[in-house]
Parts: structure tokens; C-alpha cells; sequence
């Protein structure tokens, strides 16, 4: 499955994309962090390049290695992303997350951003060495509509827009999702007490067994063991219910009594206490307003999974800082002629520390995410028309217009002054 359709209204994203498609022209493909594609939406067909690549060897393995690299790319930067494909065309990438998970994205492809020269073919060929007809390619590269830029832009903004808002609608539909999955554990548990002939209320004044549950949910906590504190709260809660033969006023009493404990458990894995208790205030908050108990279980998990994300273990923590200040550090002095082994020195580890670190938490090299980051402000200064090209190569840090040409193209997929004619 590509998305789940307890997670997406599918049939909104589908009149979102086909009528994208039929307004640009483009073709659209929503793929899931494996590059793999859904054949759900009648969007316009792909261009005759890249029908081209993919009826070759292995020229449908190597779109969707591009897809799942794109997906990636899109879901660490959090917005819409250019990238070249491996066939050599230009594509962009919409992430599409829910609460922060990414769940796949929409492709945008293939489209040419400038007039091919030369250098360009050479170029296809060399990317792709399996197509033996070249004057056949470059037939159908001539073929390919030219997008400006700024329209490019523009068309990405505007889907990115469009599937924001219904990721954040459908939020809530996520919220029933996880109420419907809490109301069908606690029936299969009931369906297990009456299947072994355990009367329901037998020892409901007796909460042994959830008290040590208790303690066991408490300590996954504390050392910030998140899947197994949710699988551990499910079963709490599941016991909560029969313990208390569903009374809606035990209920809201306990489970404010265990948010009390979670959130000292919290503080003690590392959680900041201010954060904690400004979570803790909010929850009391909404408690006061349910009704159900469905309601009070799932403010509960929420809560829960808020704590966590503040309590992480002490050595993801301490990772994920050490990546997020290189970032920040890279972000600062994009435009001098930093290295590797500057970052690393600004945070006191090795090198080599570092370059694990990146390929672990973004899957790229510590190098390539400076070189990004330059690229990606060297766009933002194209846009200045005082600005030469090879000022521009300065500004970021770049003092060599050749690299500075090779890295822009690669990551753009043109040369860095024609990308600056086309926005005259």
C-alpha cells in the first residue's frame, strides 16, 4: 500500500492532483518512501523521455532509485525540493507528512528549465549508457517543454500549499483512528477474559497486576524507550478499563493520577521540567472536558508521546543535538571556506564522528549538506540582478566559478548563468 487511507482522505488528494495536472500539464505520481508509485490518479502521462529511459534495462529501477532518494531529500528539508533525476531531468519532490512522520511524496516530473546545449547531451549520455539509439534521446529531449523557473516555483508552492492543508485536516481523522484502535483493543481483551471464563469484575478491587504494569510503563519512560512505553500504555489502559468496569469517574481519576507519575518519569529520563508541567497543565485542561472514555485514553497517549519526544534517551539526545548545532553552525558560515574538520572542531568531536553522525540522522555527508546549503542560497542571490554569477560563488563561500558552476548544475540541473538568464 502506498498511504494508508486511514491516514489520507485519498479521494481529496486525487481531485487535488488530477486537477494540478490537468491546469500544468505535468505528470504527477505519489510514491511512498521507497520510491515505490500508485497508479491511483489519472494525471497526465509521462513525457516521452522518460517513457523512453523507463522501457530500457532497468530503466524503471532506476526512476524509482531517483523517487526514493527525492522522498528522502524532501522530508528532511520539510518543503518542496528540486532534484535531478538519474536519467538527468529535472523533477520536484512535495513531502508529504503527518505530524511530522513522513509518509511518502508527490513527484512532479520531468520538465526542462532551459534550452539543451551540447554539453547537456553529452551529459544524458554518460547517465545513461544503456540507451544505444542517442539521436532517438535527444529527439525526444527536444520534444520536452521548457518551464521557467519562476512557474516551476510557483507550481510547487501552490501543491505544496494544497496538501499541507489536508494533511493538517486530516490530523483529526488520525486522532480516530487511534480511538478506534484503543476501542477494538479493549474488545478483543474482553473477548479473551470471556473465551478463558473470567468474569469481568472479578478482582476489579484488586490492581496488582496493573500496578506492576504500572511500574513497567513508568520505567520504559524513563529511559525513553518509545516503542515500548506506547505498547506498554495500550495494555495499562486496556487493564484500566476492565478494572474499573468502563466508570467514566474512576477512569478520569486515574488517569490523572498517572499522567502525575508519567510526567515525574519524564523529568527523570531528561525531559525539562518547565515543558513537562506547562504539557502536564494542558492535559488537566482537557480532561475536564471529555465525555468519553474513549476521549481520556487518547489525550492520555498524546500526552505520552509529547513526554517522549521531550525525554528521548540520553544518547539519541545527545546525537541529535550534536547534529542540529552543526547545522546551525553550517547555516552561519555557509559563506566562508569551511570543512569537516571545522564543524567538528566547533563541537569537540573527531571528524569521522561527525561524518557517522550525518549519514545516520540525514543520509548524506557532511560536505554535501554545506555544499546544499551554498547551493541553495546561491539561488536565493540569482534573484539579485546587481549580483554577478561569480559574486554570487564568493558570497556562498565558493571561490572557484568552475566547482561553483559543477555543484550548481548538479543539484539545479543548469549551468549557473543560464539559470540566471532565465529569470530576466
Amino acid at each position: 500500500m502506498i498511504i494508508d487511507r486511514n491516514l489520507v482522505d485519498l479521494q481529496v488528494l486525487q481531485e487535488i492532483l488530477e486537477n494540478f495536472s490537468k491546469a500544468t500539464g505535468l505528470h504527477v505520481v505519489i510514491v511512498n518512501k521507497n520510491g515505490e508509485s500508485s497508479g491511483l490518479f489519472n494525471t497526465a502521462e509521462r513525457c516521452e523521455f522518460c517513457r523512453y529511459i523507463r522501457s530500457k534495462p532497468a530503466g524503471v529501477a532506476k526512476c524509482r532509485a531517483s523517487y526514493k532518494q527525492a522522498t528522502l531529500e524532501a522530508a528532511g528539508w520539510e518543503e518542496p525540493y528540486f532534484f535531478r533525476c538519474r536519467a538527468g531531468m529535472v523533477i520536484w519532490v512535495v513531502p508529504i507528512s503527518l505530524r511530522g512522520i513522513s509518509l511518502g511524496s508527490i513527484i512532479c516530473s520531468q520538465v526542462l528549465l532551459w534550452k539543451p546545449d551540447r554539453y547537456f547531451y553529452q551529459e544524458l549520455r554518460q547517465l545513461n549508457p544503456e540507451v544505444e539509439d542517442f539521436a532517438e534521446m535527444e529527439r525526444k529531449v527536444a520534444r520536452m517543454n521548457i518551464v521557467a523557473p519562476e512557474r516551476f516555483q510557483a507550481a510547487a508552492d501552490v501543491l505544496y500549499a494544497a496538501v499541507n492543508q489536508l494533511m493538517q485536516r486530516d490530523s483529526y481523522v488520525l486522532e480516530k483512528v487511534e480511538t478506534y484502535k484503543m476501542q477494538q483493543q479493549i474488545r478483543n481483551a474482553l473477548e479473551d477474559r470471556k473465551t478463558r471464563q473470567i468474569p469481568a469484575a472479578k478482582g476489579s478491587n484488586d490492581y496488582g497486576a496493573y500496578l506492576h504494569q504500572e511500574r513497567t510503563f513508568l520505567r520504559y519512560i524513563r529511559l525513553g524507550d518509545k516503542p515500548r512505553a506506547e505498547k506498554s500504555l495500550q495494555t495499562l489502559l486496556t487493564q484500566l478499563f476492565i478494572k474499573t468496569a468502563g466508570d467514566q469517574e474512576i477512569i478520569k481519576m486515574r488517569i490523572s493520577e498517572l499522567a502525575a507519575l508519567v510526567s515525574r518519569a519524564a523529568v527523570e529520563g531528561g525531559a525539562k521540567a518547565e515543558c513537562v508541567m506547562v504539557m502536564l497543565h494542558q492535559f488537566n485542561g482537557k480532561i475536564n472536558d471529555c465525555r468519553q472514555m474513549e476521549e481520556y485514553f487518547s489525550h492520555m497517549q498524546k500526552l505520552v508521546s509529547m513526554f517522549l519526544v521531550q525525554s528521548l534517551s540520553l544518547e539519541d539526545k545527545k546525537h541529535n543535538g550534536l547534529v542540529n548545532e552543526a547545522k546551525g553552525f553550517i547555516r552561519e558560515n555557509y559563506s566562508r571556506p569551511i570543512k569537516i574538520d571545522d564543524v567538528a572542531a566547533q563541537l569537540f568531536i573527531s571528524p569521522s564522528h561527525l561524518s557517522r553522525l550525518f549519514r545516520r540522522e540525514l543520509n548524506c555527508t557532511v560536505n554535501d549538506y554545506i555544499t546544499r546549503v551554498r547551493v541553495e542560497q546561491a539561488v536565493e542571490l540569482m534573484k539579485k540582478p546587481e549580483l554577478s554569477v561569480a559574486q554570487v560563488s564568493q558570497a556562498v563561500g565558493i571561490q572557484s566559478q568552475s566547482y561553483f558552476a559543477k555543484v550548481f548544475s548538479k543539484y539545479i540541473g543548469v549551468a549557473p548563468l543560464v539559470y540566471r538568464n532565465s529569470l530576466v
